[in-house]
């Protein structure tokens, strides 16, 4: 997801919260969450196994609107960071370009200094 898409789905979510009837408040989150992949199943127990952790759920522990948009946040959050990863990695070929020519030119200064030197000796 790109910022502009994250910065539309916070405001969705803002309009949502408006919402005065719970129902649809509440079907709107669900919708919400799907399209920013955020869970509308609650956890119910983890049972550790001997090889593996075994995750049920139970359909009677319905999930709460509280935990819906909290998962619609951590949703948006991992978003945001998956964007800012990327635009650091982008920013990191540029700063090592920006390098590679102060490098450059730190090197023809010093063949500048070191041949005046000569040429002067």
């Amino acid at each position: 997801m790109k910022r502009e898409e994250i910065e539309k789905k916070k405001r969705d979510l803002d309009d949502i919260l408006k919402t005065e009837d719970v129902g649809v408040r509440l079907e709107k989150l669900k919708a919400l969450a799907k399209e920013v992949g955020a869970s509308v199943i609650r956890m119910a127990d983890v049972q550790i196994g001997h090889n593996a952790a075994k995750v049920f759920y139970e359909q009677r522990n319905v999930i709460t609107e509280a935990e819906i948009v909290h998962n619609i946040q951590e949703s948006l959050q991992t978003h945001v960071m998956i964007d800012m990863s990327k635009t650091a990695s982008h920013n990191f070929w540029i700063a090592v370009g920006a390098m590679l020519i102060a490098l450059f030119a730190m090197l023809a200064t010093w063949v500048g200094v070191v041949v005046n030197w000569w040429c002067n000796h």
